[in-house]
């Protein structure tokens, strides 16, 4: 697998204390994405080429490096896998998943709840905790970042008959995620599913060096105003929502 780098003592990437690692290749086309190095699979060098994105590692490798940290994974705690979208590794993280659960450590995933469901179906028996994006489900909108809102959602009510533990988060971006007419329809998604919580964030621009490494350019976005956010918690109430900063 190739991954581009793997993040020790994470607070935010699932419960308890966890390592995230990030593995390279995204089908989807997010402008603001913070990690572009992880759209391509494959591993890329800088347009200066002074670096490289992208090492290739195999399941002992990477559980090598895991296991430093096993004291730490009490409490829930484990490795968490994000990207780029992990779920397209599926065959060669599950001989890395069985390490992990045999030192006690939980498994969770950051995924955009797109990708076929056949790989769905061959990481259920591993995966304790899904982080879920939940981005854009107006239709005309979706097709901009290479999303269809009804793969998603079938994925969706399929993870939740088999009783998986998702947890869903939403980036606040104008124009995109947050318009009137998709946030109606994200409360709408929520309710039909009996999702009680939703995490959200404003985006930043931590990775505006690495696009520019990569011969991009970082879309800005604005961040939201008080009357925006009035909205939002008026429009998702009764859910609870809980912002999130980086």
């Amino acid at each position: 697998m190739i991954i581009t780098n793997i993040q020790r003592f994470c607070l935010q990437d699932g419960p308890g204390i966890r390592t995230t690692v990030f593995l390279k290749g995204c089908h989807l086309r997010c402008p603001w994405c913070s990690n572009p190095e992880t759209q391509e699979r494959e591993i890329q060098t800088s347009i200066d080429g002074d670096q490289i994105f992208g090492k290739e590692y195999s399941a002992d490798e990477v559980f090598e490096i895991i296991k430093k940290d096993k004291t730490y994974y009490k409490n829930g705690g484990g490795v968490t896998f994000s990207g780029g979208e992990p779920i397209w590794w599926i065959d060669e993280l599950i001989p890395l998943f069985e390490k992990i659960h045999k030192i006690g450590a939980t498994i969770a995933v950051e995924t955009t709840g797109s990708v076929p469901r056949p790989f769905y179906e061959k990481a259920l028996p591993y995966i304790d905790y899904y982080l879920v994006d939940l981005k854009i489900l107006v239709s005309k909108d979706a097709e901009k970042i290479r999303l269809d809102p009804n793969v998603y959602q079938k994925n969706i009510k399929w993870l939740l008959s088999k009783k998986c533990k998702l947890n869903f988060r939403t980036p606040l971006v104008p124009g995109f995620t947050f318009t009137k007419e998709n946030i109606k329809l994200i409360k709408k998604f929520l309710s039909e599913n009996n999702i009680t919580e939703l995490e959200v964030f404003e985006t930043h621009e931590f990775g505006k060096q690495k696009y520019e490494l990569l011969g991009r350019k970082m879309q800005h976005f604005s961040n939201l105003t008080k009357e925006d956010y009035n909205f939002l918690e008026k429009t998702l109430s009764p859910i609870k929502v809980k912002y999130l900063k980086w």
